[in-house]
Order: C-alpha cells, then sequence, then structure tokens
C-alpha cells in the first residue's frame, strides 16, 4: 500500500512569507537545530490562524531535504508550527502505528525506495508526492503492537547506553585532568632527564 493511504502528509509553512512582526497570533516555530542542541525555540508572529498547521503528538515530522530525518512528535513537541522544510505524517492509527512507521522509514528497505525517489543534483530533496507514493507494507495491527514494545525497548536501551557513554566520559576527563594537575606527567619527563 502507498503512505498516502495510511497517513495525511501535510507540508510546513512558509515561515518567511508569513512573518509580521505586528501579527496577533504568535506560534513557535520548530527547528531542527533547536530540537538537536536543545535550544528555546522561535516565535513566528501572523496575522493568520494557523492553527490548523499545528503539530499534533503521535505526528511524524519527515525533513524533506537530503539527508532526511524522521522525528516522532512527543508532549515536548505537539502545538508548534514547521517550516516547508518538514512534512507532517500524520498516520490513520487504525492502519499504522506512527512509532512503527518511523522505524520503518528508516530501515534500510525504506531508505533505498527514499534515495530513488530524491530529486536535484545540488540541492537533494524529496517533493510531496514522492513521499505520498512510497510503498509500506501491510501490517497487522496485533503485530505491530508487538513492534512497538520492541521499538521503544530498544530506544531506552540506546538512551541508557548514551548516557553511560557520556558518564564515563566526564570521569575519565576528572581523573586525567587531576593527573595533569598533580604534577605525573612530569615525573616522566624528570627520569628522562636523568638517564
Amino acid at each position: 500500500m502507498k503512505l498516502d493511504e495510511i497517513a495525511q502528509i501535510m507540508l510546513g509553512v512558509f515561515a518567511q512569507r508569513e512573518n509580521d512582526e505586528r501579527g496577533e497570533n504568535s506560534y513557535l516555530l520548530f527547528s531542527l537545530k533547536n530540537y538537536e542542541e536543545k535550544q528555546t525555540y522561535e516565535t513566528l508572529k501572523t496575522n493568520k490562524d494557523l492553527s490548523q498547521k499545528l503539530i499534533q503528538q503521535g505526528d511524524l515530522l519527515f525533513r524533506l531535504l537530503y539527508p532526511n530525518k524522521i522525528i516522532y512528535v512527543d508532549e515536548t513537541l505537539q502545538g508548534m508550527l514547521h517550516s516547508s522544510q518538514f512534512c507532517v505524517i500524520r498516520t490513520q492509527k487504525e492502519k499504522m502505528n506512527p512509532i512503527v512507521l518511523k522505524w520503518y522509514l528508516e530501515s534500510r528497505i525504506a531508505q533505498t525506495q527514499l534515495e530513488e525517489r530524491i530529486t536535484g543534483s545540488i540541492i537533494k530533496s524529496m517533493s510531496i508526492s514522492n513521499l505520498k507514493g512510497l510503498e509500506i507494507p501491510k501490517i497487522s495491527l496485533r503485530k505491530q503492537e508487538e513492534m512497538e514494545k520492541l521499538i521503544v525497548l530498544w530506544e531506552k536501551e540506546k538512551e541508557i547506553s548514551k548516557q553511560i557513554m557520556e558518564e564515563k566520559e566526564k570521569l575519565y576527563h576528572y581523573y586525567l585532568e587531576e593527573m595533569v594537575e598533580k604534577g605525573e606527567n612530569c615525573i616522566g619527563d624528570s627520569k628522562t632527564r636523568t638517564n
């Protein structure tokens, strides 16, 4: 089945075109940089009512520029606007679990399909129509529930491993800096001078 048979796909707003400093409505604007660096999001002011364009929990944000990136919208992102660099994939929950769809779109099978659909030589991007035509396997809802449990478990394990590595790195740096401060590196130097 095609992606547009199981999900609604909506392009984001053209932020520069919509921005009006005197606008009555203000929206937080999703940015990949702010998301990855955990920074404060910019505010877009406009006179237009863009409430129908706000992302919802369970949506997938798909970056149209290459390399593509897929972000699951959780409670921290819901209610934001997204720019035209992204589209929202809003699944029909009775057909496709968004967590399973995110996993599939990031899989090698889907990545091969996506790469075939990318256009442009200098700035590579994915068109909405090419994305809509992406082939998605039909998976029973019971199987999707099992897959979701496995995906969530794996994501938690990756997060824990990342935290452990960050803590170890801090610990190693602390010990190495302590050795330098105590002059441990000078002992080796003095031995070589006396020989």
